[in-house]
């Protein structure tokens, strides 16, 4: 019987298959370059050669701190062919995020950019290792990291800590056949079950948890998405997410996947993003938050045409009917993107509009009860447990029992409802149930009717320990411009919409710079509750 060709299930297979069927075909465009799957594949063997020849291999940690565009993805993929385990590094951390990374990831090789923006990396990077000045590149000792070892910078002049970035590259240009067949070699020793990368979680309540994928979830998952995500090989596709975040990260393997176009702005600034849409051709946007409404108004204000970018103009169905402003998939990092989904641009069934997609790739879900782990009946509110191929390896230096359930599911914290045919509808976090009397209380259903009322612009909703109730929710609010709003009058207003054990016992009032966020903007809950402890303090009843 013939051998049926599988996928590519690593990313060494992957982009050899990229270069060979769509070699000519632009990878990656840039204000400045196009670069073709062909010299995307001919510049990442360079990197991945002058890895080998630092001493590099399979399982070495290596961390990128730079900027997205071609310089990223030729390390990140140099990296990955040959094997070693991946950290992307937020540009945005700070001196004590920049050492937690560096430490916990167990960082051997550290490949940064100087300088982006505002940032100047070789400052941050001192402040994160304050023994880093007395160092000597390529024989670095540090407590602090102890594993590092060598640190590369595109302008390495007047550290002696770091060699410059030229160095690494040097082994590009002219390779010897040796070296050609060596790193040959080491790319057919990567497996699809090989650790690739080790991404950081933006956490609310605690420090960064490091998910390790493997190469399969990379390779192989990114193709199911893609197609969800109504992807296409003549895309191309401009990414303003990050590629330290998962999110960024998936979409530039779901492009590599099919063949499409990296398109990078000079800047993830509104006005670099709108010109690249103008001059790179431009059909898809990956953004997040609040910045496809602001690149939707500042087109409008530019009189830039959007209509042909279905992120930002709305996705149609086959009869060119809009589609209802809504992305109908459900995933985590953990999870590499999408578990459950259902493609963009295909209408929801009827009667399934508020659904978020069935199940893909092979994934298993079951609900549970989260205080004793009892599997639930169909339709029932429960956690969400995940299980499949794309799923994380593990948490970096957390044991296996720690992190998945004896038969393997992982507790996402998410909760939720699986309906009979599959579809699954978000319900809220575990970490959004408040337990207060013995009664449970959903803290975004206590948000939902204090945002209801007016003058309340933000609300977020928490809780402080009591020695009575157990947990005594409070909330902070802002308020809308010019509105008069005072503590009992919101909880007079809350009580014909919410039981009276729901309704915050106390209520403070912040400015929107009050509220503490993480890097992505997610409320961090624990610093909002010592927050509103702090202003209650010395009040009667707090």
């Amino acid at each position: 019987m013939a051998e049926v060709d599988q996928p590519p299930s690593t990313i060494p297979a992957l982009l050899a298959e990229m270069a060979k069927s769509r070699g000519s075909y632009p990878a990656v465009i840039t204000a400045t370059e196009t670069v073709s799957y062909a010299e995307l594949d001919r510049r990442s063997a360079g990197r991945a050669r002058a890895l080998l020849a630092a001493g590099a291999g399979k399982g070495t940690r290596i961390a990128l701190l730079a900027p997205d565009g071609v310089d990223w993805l030729v390390g990140f993929l140099g990296a990955l062919r040959i094997g070693a385990l991946v950290t992307g590094v937020s540009t945005l951390c700070a001196p004590p995020e920049l050492a937690h990374i560096l430490t916990t990831s167990d960082c051997q090789f550290l490949i940064a950019r100087r300088r982006l923006l505002s940032h100047d990396y070789a400052a941050t990077l001192e402040a994160a290792l304050p023994g880093l000045k007395s160092q000597q590149a390529g024989a670095l000792r540090l407590p602090d990291a102890p594993y590092l070892r060598q640190i590369w910078l595109d302008e390495a002049d007047g550290f002696a800590w770091a060699s410059p970035l030229d160095e690494v590259d040097a082994q590009r240009r002219d390779p010897d056949k040796r070296d050609v067949g060596i790193l040959e070699a080491v790319q057919r020793e990567v497996s699809p079950a090989d650790p690739a990368v080790v991404v950081f979680t933006s956490g609310s309540t605690a420090q960064p948890k490091a998910v390790i994928h493997r190469h399969w979830s990379m390779a192989r998952h990114s193709s199911e998405l893609a197609r969800m995500f109504a992807l296409t090989p003549e895309d191309r596709m401009m990414c303003l997410l990050p590629s330290f975040w998962l999110a960024g990260m998936s979409m530039v393997t779901q492009v590599l996947s099919i063949g499409a176009v990296l398109v990078y702005p000079e800047s993830p600034t509104i006005d670099d993003a709108l010109t690249a849409v103008e001059k790179l051709g431009v059909t898809r946007v990956n953004a997040w938050g609040d910045k496809q409404p602001q690149l939707i108004r500042a087109a409008r204000e530019r009189g830039i045409d959007v209509s042909h970018i279905p992120d930002l103009a709305g996705f149609r169905d086959a009869h060119g009917n809009l589609l209802p402003d809504k992305i109908p998939m459900y995933g985590m990092t953990e999870s590499y993107s999408a578990h459950s989904a259902h493609p963009l641009g295909v209408a929801l069934p009827v009667g399934k509009e508020e659904a978020f997609g069935m199940a893909i790739n092979g994934y298993e879900r079951r609900v549970v009860d989260p205080e004793t782990g009892r599997e639930l009946t169909t339709g029932e509110i429960g956690e969400l447990q995940i299980r499949g191929p794309a799923m994380l390896a593990g948490l970096y230096k957390s044991k296996r029992a720690s992190v998945f359930t004896a038969d393997g599911f992982y507790p996402t914290r998410d909760l939720v409802r699986i309906d009979a045919e599959g579809w699954l509808y978000p319900a809220g976090r575990l970490d959004d149930m408040i337990k207060t009397r013995g009664a449970n209380v959903s803290r975004l259903e206590v948000e939902a009717a204090l945002t209801a009322l007016p003058g309340v612009e933000t609300a977020i909703v928490t809780w402080l320990p009591d020695p009575e109730m157990g947990k005594r929710i409070v909330a902070a609010v802002v308020a809308t411009a010019g509105a008069t709003l005072t503590e009992a009058s919101l909880r007079d207003a809350l009580r014909g919409a919410l039981s009276t054990f729901k309704i915050p016992r106390r209520i403070v009032f912040i400015q929107p710079s009050d509220i503490p966020r993480t890097a992505t903007g997610k409320v961090k809950l624990a610093e909002t509750a010592a927050m509103v402890a702090s202003r209650l303090s010395g009040e009667p009843g707090a």
